[in-house]
């Protein structure tokens, strides 16, 4: 598979950079058999994730960076949306409720707009 890092590159501007958010970022595009064992692992859901973010530090006060993990099924299609997807779970946003689902995907739409 062949990885267009410069759209990538843009979309971690738009999501993190001009949110004043830095964070050292990790993204693995991995198969789904993986998929299935991260799902079941973190999330006890035996199928692929599409996408799966994992933040491993904040971006405290008086800290400039937090960190964290996005891990993208290769199979799946539209992987720019998925990391953006990913990438808003770092920063806290979640669609648990209708109401976080309808903010979370405004952003996403106003950031794919930019």
């Amino acid at each position: 598979m062949r990885v267009k890092y410069g759209a990538y590159k843009e979309l971690y501007k738009k999501i993190f950079i001009l949110r004043k958010k830095n964070f050292n970022l990790s993204v693995v595009f991995a198969p789904s058999p993986m998929m299935r064992r991260l799902n079941k692992k973190y999330r006890g859901k035996n199928k692929p994730a599409n996408v799966l973010s994992f933040l491993l530090e904040k971006n405290l006060p008086g800290r400039q960076t937090g960190s964290g993990e996005i891990f993208l099924n290769a199979k799946e299609k539209n992987l720019s949306y998925l990391f953006l997807h990913g990438a808003l779970h770092l920063l806290g946003y979640d669609h648990k409720t209708n109401k976080d689902a309808k903010k979370m995907e405004s952003l996403e739409k106003k950031i794919l707009n930019k």
